[in-house]
């Protein structure tokens, strides 16, 4: 009997609490679009969206589903797509893709072309694809240096560009742009450059 009190009135050890080493600083979480290269896609997309803002997000759905097949048609692998980012041949397809889809959902007129190939002159490729952005048009822009990146021009003065951008670039300073000098941030390639217009005839040039 005593022993039995003696259990009873015995102390009660304390629970083994675990201590779970916690990081010092918690990380935000990484958000769609940080660490893939799908910017060739959403180029298009916002070019589309820009121009035609009553498409809505159905019909957006739908386009993004065509530009996916497209992809697909074109042999572009998820791994390319994903991972490396799309190159302008493709891209154009995707343009094409758009415009075709575009016709027939929205019936209205499209138009897209290179930006000419003869620039071989920064203060010239300045000066055409100004011209180039005048009216109802934008036009899709390669990036390369800081930031190898797809995005959509819609605006320009003598010192700057207006971006419409899936990454929330809103401008690009003439000054820290070139053709080829890498001492500046961004460079401009004029051979990855397609322009796209609401309006006129399909397959003009412009």
């Amino acid at each position: 009997m005593s022993d039995r009190n003696e259990v009873v009135g015995a102390p009660i050890p304390r629970a083994r609490i675990l201590r779970i080493p916690v990081a010092e600083k918690i990380l935000a979480p990484f958000n769609q679009g940080d660490l893939d290269s799908l910017c060739g896609v959403y180029c298009v997309m916002n070019a589309v969206r820009y121009l035609f803002p009553e498409l809505g997000r159905e019909k957006s759905i739908d386009l993004f589903q065509v530009l996916s097949e497209s992809l697909t048609t074109n042999s572009v692998t998820a791994h390319e797509t994903v991972g490396l980012g799309i190159e302008i041949p493709t891209v154009y397809a995707l343009v094409g893709a758009a415009c075709d889809y575009l016709q027939e959902v929205v019936e209205a007129p499209i138009s897209m072309a290179m930006l000419t190939s003869k620039v071989r002159r920064f203060d010239d490729l300045w000066a055409a694809l100004r011209e180039g952005l005048r009216g109802n048009q934008v036009a899709i822009i390669g990036l390369s240096g800081r930031h190898d990146h797809w995005t959509v021009a819609y605006r320009m003065t003598a010192r700057t560009i207006r971006l419409f951008d899936s990454d929330s670039m809103k401008v690009l300073q003439r000054a820290r742009c070139s053709l080829r000098d890498r001492r500046v941030p961004y460079q401009i390639d004029p051979d990855e450059i397609i322009l796209i217009r609401r309006g006129g005839v399909v397959g003009s040039r412009f």
